[in-house]
């Protein structure tokens, strides 16, 4: 034999050992399942058992019967969820406040305008219930500035009224259920502005009395001395009697050629301007019980040239007991806008009303 060489034959690795032991495992429990399905019985009470030689009867071991498992009590179920949607509640909408009421004056007004006096009283009263009218309204100064009873602090040549029928107008004043209005133009005036025009007149912008359309001159509100002459002049209409006030033309010039009027030294706003003489008229009436009213036209009503007029109703309604207006159609007129109220309003209309208040103008 060569040095170094070995047989190796008949040697054999260890995996093949190994498998050689599985195959007899195997092969062994084959026989023994063989076996015992060859020599298994059953005993009377259900246990297998076998025949050994040698050792008799052996019973093999049979598994406990299986408990069947104790079902827990299932947890309770749970209440249905029941979902409520609740609609959200409304904002409550703030209440209104109530608007304030008219001013109630002497109940319904229903006037009609005199174009002259009558002679008596029983001629005025038949005359007004022909007319189903329950009081009238006089003329006592007009839009030139004449004066119907005789002033004592009226510009002299203004004054067209003597003392007789003076006394007749304060007696038709106290007649017992009539309501007597004077009809009082405030700022049209043609004999005191031309004769105090520095003081008390609108004046052209080279200082000279301004005049409009109709060559009539008007009374400027911001100087004190045509204040006070209005204002003297409406109390001494309280003092015949009247019980109402009816201002017209409490505004500024809108027609003519109001480019030449001289505004330059003003100092107040025209609407501030009219408020004050209107505040000064319902202080020198106050005393005697007289109501104060306001006689629109259907332009100023609109806010037309308000800005030229000075004529504010916002500023100027709450300071009068009434408003009466020269429209066709009082309801299709709308409310001032920025007018906090609406005093008591009266229809200048050609035909008497059935529910409202009214008053016939003069023919």
């Amino acid at each position: 034999m060569a040095k170094g060489y070995q047989n190796y034959r008949g040697r054999r690795s260890l995996g093949s050992w190994l498998l050689i032991i599985l195959l007899v495992l195997v092969l062994a429990a084959a026989c023994l399942f063989l076996f015992a399905q060859l020599n298994a019985s059953y005993a009377d009470d259900g246990r297998i058992y076998l025949e050994l030689p040698y050792f008799g009867r052996v019973y093999l071991p049979t598994p406990a019967p299986s408990q069947p498992e104790e079902e827990e009590d299932p947890e309770p179920a749970a209440p249905p969820v029941q979902l409520v949607i609740d609609d959200p509640e409304p904002t409550p909408e703030p209440e209104p406040e109530p608007e304030p009421e008219p001013v109630d004056l002497f109940g319904e007004h229903h006037l009609a305008e005199l174009s002259a006096l009558p002679g008596d009283g029983v001629e005025l009263t038949q005359g007004l219930a022909a007319q189903g009218a329950s009081g009238f309204v006089y003329t006592v100064r007009n839009n030139a500035g004449e004066i119907f009873w005789a002033s004592p602090t009226g510009q002299p040549k203004a004054v067209k009224t003597g003392e007789e029928e003076t006394e007749r107008l304060r007696a038709f004043c106290g007649t017992e259920g009539l309501l007597s209005v004077a009809r009082f133009n405030v700022l049209h005036d043609s004999y005191y502005a031309f004769a105090n025009m520095k003081d008390a007149a609108i004046c052209q912008k080279g200082g000279y009395v301004w005049y409009d359309n109709h060559s009539y001159h008007w009374l400027e509100p911001e100087k004190e001395l045509a204040r006070q002459y209005v204002t003297g002049l409406a109390a001494e209409c309280a003092q015949l009697g009247f019980d109402e006030l009816l201002l017209e033309e409490l505004c500024y010039p809108t027609r003519g050629n109001t480019y030449k009027i001289g505004y330059q030294n003003n100092t107040m706003e025209k609407k501030d301007a009219l408020a004050q003489l209107l505040t000064e008229i319902r202080a020198a009436v106050e005393p005697y019980g007289t109501k104060v009213s306001l006689l629109l036209t259907e332009a100023q009503l609109a806010g037309e040239n308000q800005e030229e007029s000075g004529v504010d109703l916002a500023t100027l309604l709450p300071l009068v007991d009434g408003v009466y207006v020269q429209a066709a159609d009082l309801a299709a007129l709308a409310a001032p806008e920025g007018a906090e109220s609406w005093p008591e309003v009266v229809l200048m209309t050609a035909e008497p009303g059935e529910n409202e208040n009214w008053c016939i103008p003069a023919a």
